[in-house]
């Protein structure tokens, strides 16, 4: 376990000195997105507040360690949903595991 801003992260995997974390304890509540529509991950309000509400409570030292990834976002196989475009995303959350809501 780690701290890391002002969270405690449990360590998923660790590569070439980079680290794929996830909190320890649930840190807040939140919908996929705001209201019952067909949404792709690019357009959640989840992704929304991810990139700009959560990753601004990083200092600039911090946000510096965060590599940006890019998220493939392929359609879903069981329920036939699109997956939407590909998404360039600060990786703060484990982000490639089922999604549920």
């Amino acid at each position: 376990m780690i701290t890391f801003g002002n969270y405690s992260w449990l360590i998923l995997e660790l590569e070439d000195n980079r680290k794929l974390i996830v909190t320890k304890d649930i840190i807040e509540l939140r919908w996929y997105h705001t209201i019952f529509v067909d949404v792709t991950w690019a357009e959640s309000e989840i992704r929304r507040y991810l990139n700009t509400d959560f990753y601004g409570t990083f200092n600039q030292n911090e946000k510096e360690k965060i590599i940006q990834v890019v998220n493939r976002n392929p359609d879903n196989p069981w329920f036939g949903t699109k997956g939407g475009a590909d998404t360039a995303t600060p990786r703060t959350v484990a982000e490639s595991a089922p999604q549920c809501g």
